[in-house]
């Protein structure tokens, strides 16, 4: 693909040698990023020591990269191949056919039928994770919501793919495990220089570790799975049932090990950090709080919610999307440019990557009018249906939208109505809330709250 002549990217030189590196990697990245845009336009070009990277804020040239010429704006980055090291060659990061072939036989475990079976699962989760917040909602004890969304988001995630297949043992080891893996990924995705990650450092080994624990338990667990005649209604058997139309193959264990860990890792902290922003603009908004309330008084009363009851819980989701469109939860997505390419009207060049945020996209006023207001309207039917498909992408975009966001979607409605059926959130007094922009948006410093009990 050979583009034609366009208009030339233009942006800020940066630093010699180093380029725009340190404006990339500071915690004001997505401010700077911002500034470039409102100076150069919709495609800003820096430069990371050599290498030219292109930042592109425009829904149509999104819907380019992600649908029109997506074979020629691949996963083959710096970033995505840092990824592999957990995710393997997952449904998330696979290309080309391999891709393709992963995607038909995991797509139909996450069909929105087969997700409506595991709500008992989620909903005893969650009302597990309720009650054991019943003595610190009466000591007037601070709770850090957003270690507390981890933990829950986790033990639901867990109990979906694996059902009764873990041992109270292993449960821990996986609890333990996931805050420094995620962490360590997050520092990797924000510093993606493979030579500092592959140097045999005290970090890096324990790192390596962490993946190893998760393997073992993983690969015990599909042995097991194989030489048992017990059925399984949990995503990890639909994964291990899935054949191909044609040839009938399943995938093999080292495939059903990678969308596991995909799962494990896109299903738990982008839930987990979606919700903690959640309880803050509730917090803040007790207009928008009472309308939740109300709604999940008339439709579930004191009851527990069902699958049934997700498509009556209109106002949640209006309120959960709303705060997916001021936080999302990946902020910023990587492709890399195979071939020379006229992206819109901007030249190109094959070789260098580009790459779009959902931050920014969701902010963009000729879009989203008043775009730093909360309001949960803005998901009306009507107003989605006239909204450009590509200027929203909680869950990406194209045919490689999130493989969960049903799931996704699904869970945190009923944490939503659960918990305010029970508790009142309040942030603690004085507690500055700053996003923290990496590989997802969370709340710096985490989010710590009050959990008071409803009379």
């Amino acid at each position: 693909m050979v583009a034609n002549k366009g208009k030339s990217p233009q942006g800020p030189k940066g630093y010699p040698i180093l380029g725009n590196l340190l404006d990339v990697a500071s915690d004001d990245r997505i401010e700077w990023f911002q500034q470039q845009l409102d100076t150069y336009g919709d495609v800003v070009r820096f430069k990371l020591f050599k290498r030219h990277v292109y930042l592109v804020n425009h829904p149509d040239l999104v819907r380019e990269i992600l649908v029109q010429k997506m074979d020629n704006y691949t996963k083959d980055t710096l970033s995505f191949r840092l990824v592999s090291v957990v995710l393997g060659e997952s449904t998330f990061t696979a290309m080309g056919d391999s891709w393709k072939r992963k995607r038909q036989l995991a797509q139909p475990s996450f069909h929105k039928n087969r997700i409506a079976n595991l709500g008992q699962i989620m909903t005893d989760t969650i009302g597990q994770m309720l009650d054991q917040w019943e003595t610190p909602s009466q000591n007037g004890q601070v709770l850090n919501i957003a270690e507390e969304m981890m933990r829950l988001t986790l033990r639901v995630v867990v109990r979906a793919l694996f059902s009764t297949g873990l041992t109270e043992k292993e449960v821990q080891i996986v609890a333990d495990i996931f805050t420094p893996l995620l962490e360590d990924t997050n520092y990797r995705i924000t510093l993606p220089f493979k030579f500092l990650h592959a140097l045999p450092t005290a970090k890096n080994r324990a790192y390596q570790k962490y993946i190893d624990q998760l393997d073992e338990i993983i690969y015990r667990i599909i042995k097991d799975r194989k030489t048992t005649d017990t059925p399984y209604n949990d995503l990890l058997q639909m994964l291990m049932d899935a054949r191909t139309e044609d040839t009938k193959e399943p995938l093999t264990d080292q495939e059903v090990r990678d969308e596991v860990m995909t799962i494990f890792i896109a299903g738990h902290e982008t839930t987990a950090n979606a919700m903690s922003w959640v309880w803050y603009i509730l917090s803040q908004e007790p207009t928008i709080l009472e309308k939740v309330q109300r709604e999940v008084a008339t439709v579930l009363g004191d009851r527990t919610p069902t699958s049934k009851d997700f498509p009556q819980l209109e106002y949640c989701l209006k309120v959960l999307k709303e705060t997916m469109r001021l936080y999302p939860p990946v902020p910023m997505l990587p492709r890399h440019v195979e071939q020379d390419d006229l992206l819109g009207e901007y030249d190109i060049k094959g070789g260098d990557d580009v790459f779009f945020g959902a931050y920014l996209l969701h902010r963009r006023p000729d879009f989203w009018e008043n775009p730093e207001q909360f309001d949960p309207h803005r998901f009306d039917k009507e107003k989605e249906r006239k909204r450009h498909t590509f200027a929203y992408l909680p869950f990406g975009g194209g045919p490689r939208i999130c493989l969960g966001n049903n799931f996704a979607l699904m869970e945190a409605v009923f944490i939503m109505a659960m918990t305010v059926q029970r508790y009142h959130l309040r942030l603690k007094p004085g507690h500055k809330v700053t996003p923290l922009i990496t590989l997802t948006t969370r709340p710096k410093g985490g989010m710590p709250m009050l959990i008071e009990p409803i009379d």
